[in-house]
């Protein structure tokens, strides 16, 4: 009952964020109370994955059940305000149904195919049940999303665009890691999107291993037509297919334990089909495929293969994967550790090493890019949201505490020996994360509900006996774990304070809201530089209206009003749905007042101010407030 009730909480909260993501700058309280929830969660999470199996854990998950439910109510009540909200609401309760729709029937068939394929509660008949079964899922989904939802395909975004022009760079002996499509994204914004950097750049370039360019390129190839009419029916293509290879590696993945108490797999089906409602591309197919067979795996000899594989596929998988080599030199000691991840590295070399030899640091700069480019944040996860509102940090502090989290989630899952818990600490790691999206948690969830539904509840005795040969007992094994855990808490704090006095040292802005003006046309705001530097700082503003989500906009487009210091530009200098290049100079000890430009019927607004190793959010509010 408590795996039931952890699996609502989960639900709860996938939805809650969910909405939260649409307006994350709506309200700052709404902001610490989405964050708060979000810790509690992941303390729930931690403790579902240590304690899941005793029996005093059903009592404790109906009382954090009931908390997260209170701070869910009260978050649901402030998202209520939010004038775009109903939409919001009624917009995600159509997508989670018609997911439900079309992927509930789908997994259920496939999980029942399974169940008789690999129990066979009918010996004769048994397996030609199930292969019906699992014919009858396949012709089901594709009819539900061709013909009952007349499925028109999904929009691509920038990494599939990335993908694409690599493919085509491959297809004319040119090197995929050295090519640059910025202009492409710049003029299809609307319709791709970009990654931006605190350079004022954008990602223009291929920034994942090549697997991932290969396992869509038979998509490319197949398609006709201009660029875009490939992008577009490629990705919706691929899209179809993997959801359905998803559906089915899910499904022959459940232990014959859980197929035959089916006490685990209906919670799991729940939370995997919320997955589908908030994944954004056919990355996050790939990946939920490149999790089950990690885990499935994780005992296997042949683990190293799947490990090298999904490392080659995307740079989140990375974490997951550290942390399953954690596991597997806890279990099975680290010998078996090591040579583990020495086959990975192996495999991965062996796939991407023709590219990391045209040029090893053009591969290397771009691959690792996610975490080493200074993205503008999207304060989505709790702790740098929390750092940001109430202790901030410097570019490179959010980046230093982030690889901090990992360590720590390295040594709890050393510790515990825990499969479950390898996706709470993925979790934990994507909390620290500062450009974050709500699709990487729910993978976190979703990844813990695959290895529970996978799991068969035993320890391996070989693996203690192997570890206890190697002289590392239990409490040893645990007293270097606790050690271990101190030290990175204090190397924690350390990077905490030390970046926060750069902040303040070296930045040092502020930014107070002082009315509006001129009719309601502009919102007049204070900027400080309480630093000791003079900085050339840029500046974008972000709003809401009653029929916009959220838009960004420069100050130099519709009638600007520039501030003291604030360099001339055109409207070259900046494009609709596109970062300005205006450049704020700021001097130390001064003051400024600006006008921000609001379009019509704006809802809420906020700034962002920053240079390339400092970001500054501005306070959200919200307009008719002002006036």
């Amino acid at each position: 009952m408590g795996e039931a009730v952890f699996a609502a909480g989960s639900a709860i909260y996938m939805l809650i964020v969910l909405l939260y993501s649409a307006h994350t700058y709506f309200s700052d309280t709404l902001t610490v109370l989405i964050d708060i929830y979000s810790l509690v969660y992941l303390a729930f999470m931690i403790v579902f994955s240590l304690f899941r199996k005793k029996r005093q854990f059903t009592k404790f998950s109906y009382a954090a059940f009931i908390v997260m439910l209170l701070i869910a109510a009260v978050s649901f009540t402030y998202l209520i305000r939010i004038q775009l909200s109903a939409n919001s609401i009624l917009g995600e309760a159509v997508n989670v149904g018609i997911a439900f729709a079309i992927i509930f029937p789908t997994t259920a068939i496939a999980v029942f195919g399974f169940y008789f394929i690999r129990t066979r509660p009918l010996k004769k008949y048994a397996r030609t049940i199930g292969v019906v079964l699992l014919i009858a899922a396949i012709v089901l989904f594709f009819y539900y999303e061709i013909y009952g939802f007349g499925y028109k395909g999904v929009n691509a975004d920038d990494e599939t665009v990335l993908s694409y022009y690599a493919f085509k760079a491959m297809q004319s002996g040119h090197d995929p890691y050295g090519i640059n499509i910025k202009s492409i994204l710049m003029s299809n914004s609307t319709s791709y999107g970009f990654t931006l950097t605190t350079a004022n750049k954008i990602v223009g370039y291929l920034d994942y291993p090549i697997l991932f360019v290969l396992v869509l390129a038979p998509f490319y190839y197949l398609a006709h037509g201009s660029a875009g009419e490939v992008i577009y029916a490629a990705n919706s293509a691929a899209y179809l297919v993997f959801i359905i290879v998803t559906i089915l590696s899910f499904a022959a993945a459940v232990s014959k334990k859980r197929l035959k108490s089916f006490r685990m797999v209906l919670p799991a089906m729940v939370i995997f089909i919320l997955y589908f409602v908030q994944i954004l591309s056919v990355q996050y197919l790939i990946m939920a495929i490149a999790l089950i067979a990690m885990f499935y795996s994780i005992d296997k000899w042949y683990a190293f293969a799947v490990l090298g594989l999904a490392a080659t596929l995307q740079e989140l998988l990375w974490i997951p994967i550290i942390f399953v080599l954690a596991y597997m030199a806890a279990t099975d000691g680290t010998v078996r550790g090591a040579k583990t991840a020495i086959g990975a590295a192996a495999v991965f070399l062996l796939i991407n090493g023709y590219f990391i030899l045209q040029n090893p640091g053009i591969f290397l700069s771009h691959v690792i890019a996610p975490v080493n480019s200074y993205l503008v944040p999207f304060l989505l996860s709790p702790v740098p949201s929390l750092l940001m509102l109430f202790y901030p940090v410097s570019m490179h502090g959010l980046e230093l505490v982030f690889y901090v989290s990992i360590a720590i989630g390295a040594v709890a899952v050393y510790i515990s020996r825990n499969k479950v818990i390898i996706a709470s600490m993925s979790l934990l790691a994507y909390f620290f994360l500062y450009h974050t999206l709500v699709a990487y948690f729910a993978f976190s969830i979703t990844m813990l509900f695959f290895i529970a539904v996978m799991e068969t509840d035993k320890e391996p005795k070989r693996a203690i006996k192997k570890h206890d040969k190697a002289g590392l007992n239990r409490n040893r094994r645990i007293r270097t774990g606790y050690a271990a855990l101190s030290a990175l808490a204090i190397l924690l704090i350390f990077v905490v304070a030390y970046s926060h006095y750069s902040y303040l040292h070296y930045f040092g802005v502020n930014v107070s809201y002082e009315g509006m003006t001129d009719n309601g046309t502009y919102a007049v705001i204070g900027i400080s530089n309480n630093g000791i530097e003079a900085l050339n700082a840029s500046i974008i503003e972000v709003y809401s209206t009653n029929s916009i989500e959220e838009n960004t906009l420069g100050f130099s487009v519709s009638e600007p009003e520039y501030i003291t210091n604030m360099s001339s530009c055109d409207s070259a200098c900046m494009k609709l749905n596109y970062i300005n290049y205006n450049i704020l100079e700021l001097l130390p000890k001064h003051s400024y007042r600006a006008k921000i430009f609001l379009p019509q019927n704006t809802s809420s607004l906020r700034c962002d101010i920053y240079t390339k190793y400092y970001y500054y959010e501005c306070p959200a509010i919200i307009i008719n407030k002002l006036s």
